[in-house]
C-alpha cells in the first residue's frame, strides 16, 4: 500500500481509446484495419519498440523525492540499491557500503561513471540533496529513523542513523536520486533522472512516451521507445488482443481464453491480501479525533474464528482462477516467516469449529436475529475497501463466511480520504508485500500509533513482547542477523501477532501478476513481484525476439 495514496486508477477509457485511434493505431473493425493494426505492430518490432498499458499513473508526477520508487518511476531514476531476483538487495548507483560499530553511520561509495539524462555528472551532493528533501517533505517514503545525511567527498556519502536499523538499506533502494542542479518547480512533469529512459512527453490521463537513456551506466534497453499508455484491466486485454499495445496487466478471470499471437506470463508475487481488525475496545480519539477500537473485532475469539473459518484454497480458485496461492501470514515466501504460523489447506475452511469457538466464548444468538450478541453487543461492524483488483470479491467471499458464523459484516467501497476517519475504528481490507521486513514494523509496532501512512498499524495492535522483538530486529547487525526476531514476533511459543497468538490480521490469499503479451516479447527474468508490480523493474532485459 505504500505509496498507492498517491496513485489515481484512469477511468477515462473513451479518452484512451481516442488517444489510441489517432495516434497510436486505426479501429480494427475492419480486415483493412487490422491489416494496418499488423503493420504497425510489425514496425513496432523492428524499430525496437514497445506500449505498455499501465492501471495507473502518478496522481503528481515523476518526483522520485515523493512518490518512491514504483514500476513507473524505476525506469526514469536510478537508486543506491535495488532488488535482485530472489527479494536481497544488490547495488546499483552504490559500489560499496560500511556500517559503523555502533550502527549509526552507514558509508556509501557510489559509481563514478553516473550521468543525468541531461549530461550533468551524478555526484554525492545529488544524493545528500535527494535525501534531505525526502526526509523533509512528508513524502510517501518513511525517513524518519534518518538524523543526518552529509557528503564525505564527491563519491561518498555518509548517513547517520537515530537509531540502529537493520533495515535502513531497504529505504537506499527505495529513493531515485534526483539532480541538485534541476530540481525545480516543473520537475514532476519533466523529470530528468539516471535510469534506462528519459521522459520525452507526458499526456496526462494518456500515456507517457520514453526512449532510451544515451548515458546510462547500466545495461543499455533493447526497447528503445517505450510508451505507456493508462488503462484499466477490460480496456487493455482488448487493446492487446487487437495488437495495439504489447504487454498489459489481466486478473485470473481474463487468463484462461487463448488469444493467437499472444502468451500470457504468469509471474511470482508476494502480493498478499488481508484484513485488518481494530484490537482496542472503544473509547480513545487520534490527535485528529478520530475513533480508535471497535467493540467487537477487540474480542480475538471474533479474530480467531473469522481467521479459521475461512477457505483460501477456495478463495484461490474461485477468485484468482488458480493463479496464486493461499496466504495464513501475510509473510508466505519471505525469509522472515515464521513457519509455523501456516494454516495448512487441512485446517482451513473450519466453520464448525469456528462456531463451537464463539459459543464457548459467550457469543450466542440471544434475540433469533440472525446475528449472534454477547452481553448485549451484537457482532456487526464494517469491512472497508478501495477498488483494485480482487478486492470487492475477497470482501464479499469474507462477509459469506462471517455470515455463516452468524457475524454480520457491513461490505463497504470507499476511497482513502473517507477511509482514513475510521480506519482505526473498523475492519480494512487492504493490500500488501514489498519484500521488505520492516513492513512488520510498520503494521505490528506500537511506536508506528499515529506515525507516517494512516495504514500504519492500524488497528492500534499494541503487544510489549512483540514490540520487544522487533526492536532487537531492527538494531540487528544486518538483516540476517534479525530473522530469528522477526520470527519471534510472529510467535515464540506464548505470544505474537499471527493467528497463533493476538491474530491481529485474517489474511487470505497471495495473487499471482498476470500479463498478455505479445508472443514476441521476451521479458527476460522480472523480480519476484511486489504489491502493486514492478513488471518494468527489468526493462532493460526486454527484447522482441
Amino acid at each position: 500500500n505504500m505509496g498507492f495514496m498517491k496513485l489515481k486508477k484512469n477511468i477515462s477509457i473513451m479518452l484512451v481509446i481516442g488517444l489510441m485511434s489517432s495516434t497510436l493505431i486505426g479501429c480494427s473493425n475492419t480486415s483493412s484495419d487490422a491489416g494496418k493494426s499488423l503493420d504497425k505492430e510489425n514496425a513496432r518490432k523492428a524499430n525496437n519498440e514497445l506500449i505498455a498499458a499501465v492501471t495507473s499513473e502518478p496522481e503528481t508526477g515523476f518526483d522520485a523525492t515523493d512518490t518512491g520508487h514504483g514500476d513507473m518511476t524505476s525506469v526514469f531514476f536510478s537508486t543506491l540499491f535495488k532488488r535482485n531476483k530472489n527479494l536481497g538487495i544488490e547495488n546499483d548507483l552504490a559500489k560499496s557500503y560500511e556500517i559503523s560499530e555502533d550502527r549509526l553511520t552507514w558509508t556509501v561509495k557510489i559509481r563514478e561513471d553516473v550521468k543525468f539524462t541531461d549530461g550533468e555528472n551524478l555526484t554525492a551532493e545529488d544524493v545528500v540533496y535527494t535525501y534531505e528533501i525526502a526526509k523533509n517533505s512528508g513524502s510517501s517514503i518513511d525517513l524518519t529513523m534518518l538524523d543526518s545525511v552529509s557528503k564525505v567527498d564527491d563519491y561518498t556519502v555518509e548517513f547517520k542513523l537515530k537509531n540502529p536499523q537493520s533495515t535502513f538499506i531497504e529505504k537506499l533502494a527505495t529513493v531515485g536520486i534526483v539532480p541538485k542542479h534541476a530540481h525545480n518547480e516543473g520537475f514532476s512533469d519533466n523529470p530528468i533522472g539516471s535510469g534506462p529512459y528519459k521522459l520525452v512527453q507526458w499526456d496526462k490521463g494518456q500515456q507517457v512516451i520514453a526512449e532510451a537513456n544515451e548515458y546510462y551506466y547500466g545495461e543499455k534497453p533493447s526497447i528503445k521507445k517505450l510508451t505507456m499508455v493508462f488503462m484499466d484491466d477490460d480496456t487493455a486485454y482488448a487493446a492487446v488482443k487487437a495488437g495495439e499495445v504489447d504487454i498489459a496487466s489481466i486478473p485470473g478471470s481474463f487468463a484462461k481464453e487463448e488469444v493467437e499471437g499472444k502468451k500470457l506470463i504468469e509471474l511470482d508475487s508476494i502480493e498478499t491480501y488481508g484484513v485488518a481488525y481494530p484490537m482496542e475496545k472503544p473509547g480513545k480519539t487520534t490527535s485528529d479525533g478520530y475513533p480508535i477500537g471497535n467493540e467487537v473485532t477487540s474480542d480475538e475469539t471474533i479474530r480467531k474464528a473469522l481467521t479459521y473459518a475461512i477457505d483460501r484454497e477456495e478463495l484461490v480458485e474461485g477468485i484468482l482462477e488458480g493463479y496464486g496461492a493461499p496466504s495464513s501470514t501475510g509473510l508466505e515466501k519471505m525469509p522472515w516467516l515464521n513457519e509455523e504460523t501456516i494454516i495448512k489447506p487441512e485446517e482451513d475452511g473450519k466453520i464448525d469449529e469456528a462456531k463451537k469457538m464463539l459459543e464457548e466464548a459467550g457469543w450466542k444468538d440471544t434475540n433469533n436475529n440472525g446475528t449472534i450478541d454477547k452481553n448485549g453487543v451484537e457482532a456487526e461492524f464494517d469491512l472497508l475497501y478501495t477498488d483494485g483488483k480482487y478486492r470487492q470479491e475477497l470482501g464479499l467471499a469474507y462477509v459469506e463466511v462471517a455470515k455463516k458464523l452468524g457475524i454480520k459484516v457491513n461490505l463497504e467501497n470507499r476511497n482513502w480520504d473517507t477511509i482514513v476517519p475510521e480506519i482505526n475504528s473498523q475492519a480494512v481490507l487492504y493490500g500488501f508485500g514489498s519484500g521488505d521486513p520492516s513492513e512488520i514494523y510498520n503494521l505490528y509496532s506500537s511506536k508506528t500509533l499515529g506515525v507516517g501512512v494512516p495504514w500504519n498499524n492500524s488497528g492500534y495492535y499494541k503487544n510489549d513482547k512483540v514490540d520487544e522483538y522487533i526492536d532487537k530486529a531492527l538494531q540487528s547487525e544486518d538483516e540476517d542477523a534479525a530473522l530469528d526476531y522477526w520470527k519471534k514476533a510472529q510467535w515464540d511459543g506464548e505470544t505474537g501477532f499471527s493467528h497463533m497468538g493476538d491474530c491481529a490480521y485474517t489474511w487470505f490469499v497471495n495473487a499471482g501478476h498476470l500479463y498478455l503479451a505479445d508472443e514476441d516479447l521476451d521479458i527476460g527474468t522480472p523480480v519476484v513481484q511486489p504489491h502493486g508490480g514492478k513488471v518494468l523493474y527489468n526493462i532493460t532485459e526486454w527484447s522482441w525476439k
